[in-house]
């Protein structure tokens, strides 16, 4: 089986982890350190930032796509239900793992503007609390996990939530499970929830083939990157190299054969 996955550096890898352990299989992971962040990029920009990567992915003939970059697919919304393949979200993975009534969202700030966790949330008779927490990305971006001065970013981000006193913490973008347990210590008796849980558990009925392996495509520095696999100590058998962005750019052909256009557009 070949899966493929995508984000815009390492924060996908907290997804990879989970399900390599889960489901055997050779993955294809795109990291588009070239074009990070994303978080503070235009809605517009990472919807072709995405379409471009996703059709990468199916010119190598994946059978599922993992979105493991929540900015990316907050901008998939409406091509979701069109893939030929099936598409796993990570939001609406972490709108599933939800079960009580007050919840609070983070998430980089292209994520939390668009919405889109706070609408599916209160869909569901939800209250809500969103806050954007992008620095947090640069922090796992460079491999700093733990210490005083995360521990002072954490708090200067969590505890304006205080005065909502949520149930449960939904960690909207994928590099912050890096940090999870400071954010923990900081939202006490609060529920975190990392969607990449919520992801593995709809698929683990699904049964894997062959040993696990890594195939990492990198926009930017491939040694870089490896840098960081081995510090977070992925140890799973994998090969990293570089992928042009010029090459990407020619791939949103491929996801427009993946996906039923005629559909999107039709849906407005």
């Amino acid at each position: 089986m070949r899966i493929g996955l995508f984000d815009s550096g390492i924060g996908g890898l907290s997804v990879l982890k989970k399900l390599i352990e889960t489901l055997p299989a050779h993955y294809i992971y795109v990291a588009d350190t070239m074009r990070a962040p994303y978080g503070t990029k235009s809605r517009d920009t990472i919807e072709t930032f995405s379409r471009e990567i996703i059709g990468f992915l199916m010119e190598r003939k994946v059978e599922r796509i993992f979105a493991a970059c929540n900015t990316s697919d907050s901008t998939m919304e409406k091509y979701r239900h069109a893939f030929k393949i099936p598409y796993h979200s990570i939001i609406q993975a972490g709108v599933n793992a939800s079960k009580y009534e007050r919840v609070a969202v983070i998430g980089t700030h292209t994520t939390v503007q668009s919405g889109i966790y706070k609408q599916a949330l209160e869909e569901r008779g939800k209250k809500v609390a969103q806050r954007p927490a992008q620095l947090f990305v640069s922090l796992v971006e460079e491999g700093i996990f733990y210490g005083n001065m995360v521990e002072a970013v954490v708090k200067f981000y969590l505890e304006p939530f205080r005065r909502f006193k949520p149930d449960e913490l939904i960690l909207g973008c994928t590099h912050f499970p890096f940090l999870k347990d400071i954010i923990a210590r900081v939202m006490e008796n609060v529920r975190i929830i990392d969607p990449a849980d919520e992801m593995v558990r709809e698929v683990s009925h699904l049964v894997g083939s062959g040993k696990p392996f890594a195939e990492f495509y990198v926009t930017g520095n491939p040694e870089e990157f490896e840098k960081k696999l081995k510090k977070i100590g992925f140890r799973h058998p994998y090969q990293v190299k570089h992928l042009e962005v010029t090459e990407l750019e020619q791939k949103v052909v491929y996801f427009e054969r993946a996906c039923d256009i005629d559909r999107v557009l039709g849906s407005g």
